[in-house]
């Protein structure tokens, strides 16, 4: 059996979503799915159940985020954590572009690298206007990038938020 065993995406979806009342929670931190398995999981038609989706810790990178942003089933997403992947800029720029994720109301980045650019496209986002709670800590958005994120009107109901 080889050392990085391909992984059975559908199967560890089957087996780690947790059905609630009001939707799903799938947690599949650190599994080491990166791209290609983010990119399979995102044509899931289960995800349109899936109201909370942890992806941390996953060696994702924009790649992964743009598969995820393009996918038909994200819309009832209310909670996604991609804490601790290799997210930058470009990642940054997918979220806040995606039509699909209106109704989020959580996003956790710490520990990603979307930098000031990423810090603006999240605060100019047309789409990112429901968010209650915004985890930047450990992006390196710099000083500007805070200014924006601040002042951006797509943030006043956030009541938390992390950043540098």
């Amino acid at each position: 059996m080889a050392e990085d065993s391909p992984i059975d995406i559908e199967k560890l979806v089957s087996d780690k979503l947790e059905k609630g009342v009001a939707g799903s929670t799938l947690i599949l931190e650190n599994r080491k799915l990166g791209d290609e398995n983010v990119s399979q999981l995102s044509n899931l038609e289960v995800l349109l159940e899936v109201i909370s989706l942890d992806l941390g810790e996953n060696n994702i990178s924009d790649a992964g985020v743009r598969a995820l942003c393009d996918s038909p089933y994200i819309e009832n997403l209310q909670t996604l954590n991609l804490k601790s992947n290799n997210i930058t800029e470009e990642g940054a720029k997918f979220l806040a572009e995606s039509t699909k994720l209106k109704g989020l109301e959580h996003l956790i980045l710490k520990f990603n690298r979307i930098g000031e650019a990423g810090a603006n496209y999240l605060a100019e986002s047309k789409t990112m206007t429901n968010l209650r709670t915004l985890d930047l800590f450990r992006n390196r958005i710099g000083d500007a990038g805070v200014k924006a994120i601040k002042k951006s009107k797509n943030f006043r109901g956030v009541s938390r938020m992390r950043l540098d």
